[in-house]
């Protein structure tokens, strides 16, 4: 399911899967594109894949976020304050980092 959050500042593509809700947010500069497509050229299918098979390190208090990691991709990511839902900060390829 696909639909958008426009609750936010800025608009939020959420899909579901998994049984977990994903909100991914579009670029604040290019509001039409998703900031982590246009910033890394990731999709949130890479983010979804890495988030249900990577292995996530703890809470980094420091940034206020987790860091997922598979092989190829790696995502920041939070959880919504209000439904839980998890919000994708970034999606990248690791060669990246």
């Amino acid at each position: 399911m696909q639909y958008n959050d426009s609750v936010s500042r800025r608009e939020a593509l959420i899909i579901e899967a998994g049984g977990e809700r994903f909100r991914f947010y579009y670029d604040l500069e290019h509001p039409e594109v998703l900031h982590m497509t246009l910033r890394h050229g990731t999709v949130p299918e890479d983010a979804i894949r890495a988030f249900f098979e990577g292995e996530t390190q703890p809470w980094d208090e420091a940034r206020s976020r987790f860091e997922t990691v598979t092989e190829t991709h790696g995502i920041y990511w939070t959880r919504h304050p209000h439904d839980q839902s998890v919000i994708v900060i970034s999606c990248f390829r690791r060669e990246e980092e």
